[in-house]
């Protein structure tokens, strides 16, 4: 990590493991400052709990962060690609809130990319968490952001450079100082997961979206 000041740089390197299955489409990454479970063979909230559980409890306990550690952060986070059906724009799949702007005289013909966000804070039990949205567009076949690039899992990328892609990126989670319990992290996870896909069925994507991909 390059840490940049008004007069200096200094550098600091932070030692990270990673574990992955077989396939390689699940990875798991282990850092001081966390444990993260990525996957890009998603078939549902469960099978991805489990899986997420027995990592975080077997890191917990082997550095004894059961017993005597602080949970910092807490979060899921998707990212959906969207690639419209042949005619037609990916506004057909998106609310109308994550549109941009449109209409003659603004861009010159399909050069637009739109870069939006838009975050809040959310009820996740009796804590306050955060979601953050973000719509974001690249014509260079990219189907990942930027900084999942380098640690993804393995994918089958079957975009090409000048294909516009859309991508929707939905981050919820929990700050604060909150101790290692797993029933507690079990929990959370699920009441995090369970607004943010209703955030994203009911008010990010359209039901025509729903329909294509149903």
């Amino acid at each position: 990590m390059m840490v940049i000041g008004p007069t200096e740089i200094s550098q600091r390197l932070q030692r990270r493991w990673e574990y992955k299955s077989k396939d390689e489409r699940w990875s798991i990454l282990v850092a001081p400052e966390g444990v993260v479970l990525q996957t890009t063979d998603y078939k549902g909230f469960n099978g991805y709990s489990e899986r997420f559980c027995l990592a975080v409890r077997t890191v917990l306990e082997a550095t004894e962060h059961d017993r005597l550690g602080v949970l910092q952060r807490l979060g899921i986070r998707y990212v959906n690609l969207i690639r419209p059906q042949a005619g037609e724009d990916f506004r057909a799949y998106i609310a109308p809130g994550f549109h941009g702007l449109q209409g003659d005289g603004v861009f010159e013909a399909t050069s637009g990319r739109l870069q939006c966000q838009m975050a809040g804070t959310t009820q996740v039990g009796s804590d306050v968490g955060m979601l953050a949205i973000r719509v974001t567009q690249n014509d260079q076949g990219a189907e990942l952001t930027p900084d999942l690039l380098d640690f993804a899992p393995l994918r089958t990328n079957s975009s090409r450079p000048g294909e516009l892609n859309t991508i929707v990126d939905i981050d919820h989670f929990l700050e604060g100082r909150f101790d290692c319990n797993i029933d507690w992290i079990i929990q959370n996870t699920s009441l995090l997961h369970a607004h943010l896909e209703t955030v994203f069925f009911d008010h990010v994507v359209t039901p025509h979206a729903l329909g294509v991909w149903s």
